[in-house]
């Protein structure tokens, strides 16, 4: 299973930050993506990204990503 645009902005998004009940909701929906992967779940993101609907750029990895424990999360890194 993939999660991609893991990028806070985009998951969460912006607007559910402004809510703690909205971010709640979110943070669920990860843990249901990361509970249902049988096989494996490779959450991925862009360095950086400018999201012209919010005239802002994105480059902060996906809050939701530093609460997986390290022994649990294997992480990889590519750069061009």
């Amino acid at each position: 299973m993939f999660v991609i645009w893991a990028l806070d902005g985009r998951f969460p998004s912006l607007y559910s930050m402004a809510s703690e009940e909205d971010l709640e909701e979110e943070l669920r929906l990860m843990y249901v993506a990361a509970t249902r992967a049988q096989e494996g779940l490779f959450i991925t993101y862009p360095r950086q990204v400018y999201d012209r609907g919010l005239g802002i750029v994105l480059n902060r990895p996906s809050r939701f990503i530093d609460m997986i424990p390290e022994e649990v999360l294997q992480k990889r890194y590519v750069r061009f």
